[in-house]
């Protein structure tokens, strides 16, 4: 299987350039290629955790009395207990392993980077965040993979004609100025306008939906539905992160958890999608967020739990 030859390739010395254009293609190809591998990664590092320390497993030797079925299902029960928090356990010390091979740069939970790419455009990543560089002769494209990021595009020139793109989510942002941030949201993405404007663009059941936004403005597109309505949104408080603060006013509870993910290892999860839709406001430090939990579930009212370090729900 092809995919698990990639994993256990990925388990040895470091992919040559060739090889990871090699895994980047064939990631490409089909959609079923980035499922196998990420299955195939899960298994990999759930059998090495597994063999390191097989923790329950030691007491699952075969008994030559014969065992109950309930006796069976608390047994079968356990062990795919364990698989599940080892899958989480690799997860959480590794990251994603599609984003580990496809990003030309990435950033851990609560890590920032800039990067400045070979056109002179400054990226500055915000946490959990990855992109892969996809420069030609045509255009300056860039694949925008998970997290925020915020661009300063280098201008188009004499020199430099290529236009500047940022594929996210199945549609594209073109410079047609120089900053602007793209965030992952859900299985969409949402483009704001920093500085001069951008158009957004997205292939909906065979027609181009565009966008042209200025400074300010704000849109969320996503491959089912389509191209939101524009907004106007606050740059300052939307671009707060690159200042080291989160600041959410009137926000809804679903959004404020999915940003404090990307702020830490471990995975907030709200159990019920009303809570989810609460609003929420405050401003936070991102190199202290421990009082964060505690604030937002004293604001609603709500309770929560937590398995440290893998996972607070809220309740």
């Amino acid at each position: 299987m092809r995919a698990a030859e990639w994993v256990a390739r990925l388990e040895g010395s470091a992919l040559s350039e060739d090889e990871r254009i090699a895994l980047r293609s064939w990631l490409e190809e089909d959609p079923d290629h980035r499922a196998a591998f990420e299955e195939a990664g899960s298994t990999w590092r759930e059998l090495s955790l597994l063999r390191h320390d097989p923790g329950p497993l030691r007491d699952l030797r075969p008994a030559r009395r014969r065992v109950s079925p309930t006796r069976r299902a608390v047994r079968i029960g356990a062990v795919i207990g364990l698989l599940v928090l080892a899958a989480g356990v690799a997860r959480y010390q590794l990251g994603d392993p599609w984003l580990l091979a496809a990003a030309d740069y990435r950033t851990a939970p609560g890590e920032l980077r800039t990067v400045t790419l070979a056109d002179g455009s400054l990226v500055e990543l915000g946490p959990s965040s990855a992109i892969a560089i996809a420069f030609d002769d045509a255009e300056r494209r860039v694949k925008f993979l998970a997290g925020e990021v915020f661009f300063a595009a280098a201008p188009r020139t004499d020199r430099e004609p290529r236009p500047f793109v940022v594929e996210a989510a199945g549609g594209t942002t073109t410079a047609l100025g120089t900053q602007f941030v793209v965030e992952e949201a859900g299985d969409g993405a949402d483009v704001l306008a920093v500085e001069h404007r951008v158009e957004v663009a997205l292939q909906q059941n065979g027609e181009r939906q565009g966008v042209v936004l200025s400074p300010g403005q704000e849109v969320r597109y996503t491959p089912g539905y389509g191209m939101g309505q524009v907004r106007m949104r606050d740059v300052e408080t939307a671009t707060a992160w690159r200042r080291g603060m989160l600041v959410f006013n009137g926000a809804s509870l679903g959004h404020v958890v999915e940003t404090l993910n990307r702020y830490r290892r471990g995975r907030i999860v709200i159990l019920d999608d009303r809570l989810a839709r609460r609003r929420v406001s405050g401003v936070f430090a991102t190199n202290d967020l421990r009082d964060a939990i505690e604030t937002i579930t004293s604001e609603l009212g709500i309770g929560s739990r937590s398995i440290y370090p893998l996972i607070t729900v809220l309740y």
